[in-house]
C-alpha cells in the first residue's frame, strides 16, 4: 500500500488559496495606486513624525529582507511524505517566506517591547 492518497478537500483547499494570494495582490496593487493618485504635499508629516519615511523604509526593508533570505535560502533537497523535492526555487522560495516571517514576527515583539518602556 505505497500509493499516496491526498486528502478528500485538497484540491478545493489550494484553489482557494490561490484565489486568495490573487486578491491579496490585486488589493495591494490597488492600494498602492490609491494612495500615489490622492497623496497630498503635507501628508508625510503626521503630527510632527516623519510617516512618509518610515512608510518607504519599511517598505524598502520588506523587499531587501526577502531578497536576502532568498539568497541564503537552502536549495538542498526535501523528501516530504516520501515524495523528493528538488527544485530549488521552490526551495529558496519556502526559506524565504519561513525566514522572512520569523523576523517580522521577532521584529513586532522586540518593537512591542521597546515601545512600551519608552516614555
Amino acid at each position: 500500500m505505497n500509493s499516496i492518497v491526498s486528502p478528500f478537500f485538497a484540491d478545493l483547499v489550494l484553489w482557494l488559496m490561490y484565489i486568495m494570494v490573487a486578491a491579496a495582490i490585486g488589493v495591494t496593487v490597488y492600494s498602492f495606486w490609491h494612495t500615489l493618485r490622492n497623496r497630498q504635499k503635507g501628508d508625510d508629516i503626521v503630527n510632527g513624525v516623519p510617516a512618509g519615511k518610515i512608510g518607504w523604509c519599511v517598505a524598502i526593508g520588506l523587499i531587501v529582507c526577502l531578497i536576502l533570505t532568498f539568497a541564503l535560502g537552502s536549495s538542498a533537497p526535501v523528501v516530504t511524505n516520501g515524495i523528493r523535492f528538488t527544485d530549488t526555487f521552490w526551495l529558496k522560495t519556502t526559506d524565504m517566506f519561513i525566514y522572512t516571517s520569523s523576523l517580522l514576527i521577532i521584529g513586532c515583539f522586540v518593537s512591542a517591547i521597546v515601545s512600551r518602556f519608552r516614555s
